[in-house]
């Protein structure tokens, strides 16, 4: 028997850009109307990790062992490392309040208002070194439930840590992978 094949595909290394923003109904949302809504959240620390977990349930036989397997539940994690900093940004990540006041000169980020959890249109966008196109993540729905933390130290810029987990769109949906070519 004769095996064929698949021509190499481009190796993917790098990163890429993250988008966040707030899209009021993202299942009818037009792609004029994310793009709008979305806003780069800066320089990435580190690459990123899109993680998708199935839970499995097995169906077993008395006598014929394990003869089926479906999926139960899933889970969408997204995290990186932004490197860039921009105060605002942290109402994206917890319930906040944020306020400027240009008489001042100052801008205030309040924290602890224990409310929803913001809900993000998430979209990470990494292009191809080889300049063959691109692997967009879109994640409709997407909550930062792990928090974030500051390190300042001495010889390493500070990066704030980005983890959102995804909620299922009206269809169930939990991430999409696009991927663009060029011929």
């Amino acid at each position: 028997m004769a095996l064929n094949y698949q021509a190499a595909d481009p190796i993917i290394l790098g990163s890429g850009e993250l988008y966040l923003g707030t899209v009021t109904n993202p299942e009818a949302a037009t792609e004029t109307e994310i793009e709008a809504a979305l806003k780069n959240i800066g320089a990435i620390e580190s690459g990123a990790t899109l993680t998708y977990k199935p839970t499995i349930k097995e169906v077993k036989s008395a006598n014929r062992g394990t003869i089926m397997r479906f999926v139960s539940d899933e889970e969408v994690k997204f995290d990186c490392g932004i490197l860039t900093w921009k105060i605002d940004n942290l109402a994206l990540l917890a319930p906040a309040a944020v306020s400027t006041d240009a008489t001042t000169g100052t801008k205030t980020v309040k924290i602890g208002n224990k409310g929803m959890l913001p809900v993000n249109y998430l979209r990470f966008i990494h292009t191809k070194k080889d300049g063959s196109g691109t692997l967009i993540v879109n994640i409709s729905k997407a909550q930062n439930t792990s928090g974030f933390k500051f390190s300042f130290e001495k010889d390493n810029p500070l990066s704030v840590g980005y983890e959102f987990e995804a909620l299922s769109d009206a269809n169930g949906n939990l991430v999409e992978i696009i991927e663009t070519f060029v011929d």
